[in-house]
């Protein structure tokens, strides 16, 4: 996998971007996250041709949001 963006959630409701442990955006509103994560590598995909993708990460589980993948040269987007 190329790029990996994880939306977590912050301090007091509020949420944050995180690609590994740096945090990238942060005190972001739930929807806002979500959309702005999902533009990120939307960008990343299509400047680098790499796979990227965006999940949700809670203390239990994990929710794939998008994923971008290059198959045989075509870009293919996979959303949750």
């Amino acid at each position: 996998m190329g790029v990996v963006l994880t939306i977590r959630e912050s301090s007091h409701g509020l949420w944050c971007i995180c690609s590994g442990p740096e945090i990238l955006f942060d005190r972001l509103h739930f929807a806002h996250a979500i959309r702005l994560g999902r533009g990120l590598a939307r960008e990343e995909h299509d400047s680098s041709g790499s796979a990227a993708c965006v999940e949700m990460v809670c203390s239990e589980f994990n929710i794939p949001l998008v994923q971008y993948a290059d198959t045989a040269g075509v870009r293919a987007a996979s959303v949750a």
